[in-house]
Formats: structure tokens, C-alpha cells, sequence
């Protein structure tokens, strides 16, 4: 399988270099001072689940020196998705494959306005890593797990060949039949997590632990689940 991992962060550097090391095609489309070291030094993974290794790597700022690829993990952040999905066109053929590994329910949306490519594909990633240094990536945290799934809803042979195919590289990979579900279950907790730890510049336990701001945080999440509920998606009933 050609793979083009957009975004060679934390976490297009961690599902990246687990396809990599299976011996996957993988290429990383990724710029700057990280770009340098993945051409000269490879990519080094050092993960709690995956163990520590290091390989040469493939490592392109762009897209265009690439014939299309079979599957695209689109890593990029969030304020990033438009200029990058612009510039992957290249990768894409009628069959190509994306799975955006943001936080977020608009990315695949976002990307196929500035690609003119929907595969209809959703998924959602719960690991947590990081750019330790150049050209190195840190997991430290997290199942280091991937849920996908059909937007439209079900399962088809194309996700189970795709799970079966993350899975043979060490990445825990389940198929959802409802893939929305999944994308607003996790965005409930993004927006309350990152959103009141961001405004109030505190951590989560000190969060929790005060009366006024634990309030925050819950009725952040309960602005999210009636958004959720208003556009037809239905959340577990405790799902705050």
C-alpha cells in the first residue's frame, strides 16, 4: 500500500512510523527543520506501547514529486487544513483513501472542498504523542488506537481491509458503524478539556477540584452534546 502521512507531528509521525517499520510505502509530507532531519537522521519513534525504533525514511515538502497513493493520513492542525489539503491534491487518484487523525467533526468536509476528493471515510485517534526533538517523536500516553468507519454509516470491505491492514502494523484499529457518533463523542471532550484549560490556564485535576470552574467544564460539555442533538446525532445518554 503507497501511503502519504500529511503532517509529520505526534501523531503522523507515531501511525506513520509503526506503517513504516511493517514495511509499508510510506512517505511524510512535512516541512522546516523536521523535514531536514527525517531526510538525514530518519524518523525515531520512542513509544510506551510500540517500543523505541529507528529507520530512513521518506520525507517530502512536496506533494508533487508524488505519483497518487492509496491511503493519506491527514495529521495537520486544525488552522493548517485548508492550505495542506490544497496542496495534497497531488496524492489523490478515484480511489485513494484519507483518514483525517484530527480533533474536530468539519475535516473531511474542509478537505474534499480543497481537494475536490471525498473518499467518505471518518476516524477518530486516541493516542498521546508529541515532537520530542527533530525528527523524533515521543508517545507517552493513550491505546495509540484508531476508530474509522463509513460516513455514511455501516461497515463495508474497504474499512475492514483498511483495519486489517493497520492492525498487521501493531496499530489497535477498530471499524464503528456509526463513525459521527464517534467524531462528536470525542469532540465533546476536546472542546471541554482543551477549551477550559486554555481559557482558564490551569490544569485539569486543579479544574475539577474548583467548584466554579468543575461548572465550566461541565456545562461546556452540555453546550456540546444539545449542538450534537440538534444536528441528529445521538449521544449516549451520559455522555457528559
Amino acid at each position: 500500500m503507497r501511503i502519504a502521512v500529511v503532517g509529520a507531528g505526534g501523531t503522523g509521525g507515531y501511525f506513520g512510523g509503526l506503517l513504516a517499520r511493517a514495511g509499508q510505502d510510506v512517505t511524510f509530507i512535512a516541512r522546516g527543520a523536521n523535514l531536514e532531519a527525517l531526510r538525514t537522521r530518519g524518523l525515531s519513534v520512542q513509544s510506551r506501547l510500540a517500543g523505541t525504533f529507528n529507520m530512513p525514511v521518506q520525507a517530502t515538502d512536496d506533494p508533487r514529486e508524488l505519483d497518487p497513493v492509496d491511503l493519506i493520513l491527514f495529521c495537520v492542525k486544525t488552522y493548517d487544513t485548508d492550505a495542506a489539503a490544497e496542496s495534497a491534491r497531488p496524492l489523490f487518484h478515484p480511489e485513494t483513501l484519507l483518514l483525517s487523525l484530527q480533533n474536530g467533526i468539519d475535516n473531511e468536509e474542509r478537505i474534499a472542498r480543497a481537494t475536490g476528493h471525498s473518499s467518505g471515510l471518518g476516524a477518530a485517534a486516541y493516542v498521546v504523542s508529541a515532537i520530542k526533538a527533530l525528527g523524533v517523536v515521543e508517545q507517552t500516553a493513550g491505546p495509540g488506537k484508531i476508530v474509522l468507519g463509513e460516513l455514511s454509516g455501516g461497515t463495508s470491505a474497504r474499512t475492514d481491509r483498511l483495519r486489517d491492514a493497520l492492525q498487521e502494523a501493531g496499530i489497535a484499529t477498530d471499524v464503528h458503524p456509526d463513525i459521527r457518533f464517534v467524531l462528536w463523542q470525542k469532540f465533546l471532550f476536546i472542546c471541554a478539556f482543551s477549551g477550559v484549560t486554555a481559557v482558564t490556564r490551569l490544569p485539569i485535576g486543579t479544574i475539577l477540584a474548583d467548584p466554579e470552574t468543575s461548572v465550566l467544564f461541565r456545562e461546556t460539555s452540555k453546550e456540546v452534546e444539545a449542538v450534537a442533538r440538534a444536528g441528529g446525532i445521538d449521544l449516549a445518554d451520559d455522555c457528559v
